[in-house]
C-alpha cells in the first residue's frame, strides 16, 4: 500500500464520477482568541493498493492529537477492496472524512495521523496560533 496524499481543507466533494476536489487546503489558522471553533474541517487521503494487496479489508483510522499529544479523536471504519479487474495493476481508496465544528482549545500543532491495520502510514499537521488577523 502506498499513499498518495494526506491533506487537511476546508471541504471534500467527491463527484459523480469519484474523482475528490479538495477545497480550501489548510495547514495554519490563526484566531483572534482561543478556544475557537471551525465550522468545518475535512481530513483527505488517497491510498494505492497494487493488485496482489487488493480483495480483503482492511481498518482504516485517524488519530487526532492536541498540542500536548492528548487523543482528542480517533475516526476511521473498514475499507473492503474488490479484486480489480485483469490488467489494472493497482486499486485507489479515496477517504474524505469531514468534521463539523471542530474546537481548536490551544496553540500548537495538531496532529492528523492516518493508521492502516493498525499501522502508522501518513500524517497531516495543522498549526493553530493566536493573533490578530493579516
Amino acid at each position: 500500500m502506498h499513499v498518495q496524499y494526506v491533506a487537511l481543507c476546508d471541504q471534500v466533494i467527491v463527484g459523480a464520477d469519484g474523482r475528490p476536489s479538495l477545497i480550501g487546503v489548510v495547514n495554519d489558522v490563526t484566531a483572534p482568541a482561543l478556544p475557537v471553533t471551525l465550522p468545518r474541517l475535512a481530513f483527505a487521503a488517497r491510498l494505492l493498493f497494487p493488485a496482489e494487496e487488493a480483495g480483503r479489508s482492511y481498518r482504516v483510522e485517524v488519530l487526532i492529537s492536541d498540542p500536548s499529544g492528548a487523543e482528542v479523536g480517533r475516526p476511521g471504519g473498514d475499507i473492503s477492496l474488490p479484486q480489480p479487474p485483469a490488467g489494472i495493476e493497482s486499486v485507489a481508496v479515496d477517504i474524505p472524512l469531514h468534521f463539523d465544528l471542530f474546537e481548536l482549545a490551544a496553540a500548537g500543532r495538531y496532529t492528523f495521523l492516518l493508521h492502516v491495520d493498525g499501522k502508522a502510514s501518513a500524517g497531516v499537521q495543522l498549526s493553530v496560533r493566536e493573533g490578530a488577523m493579516a
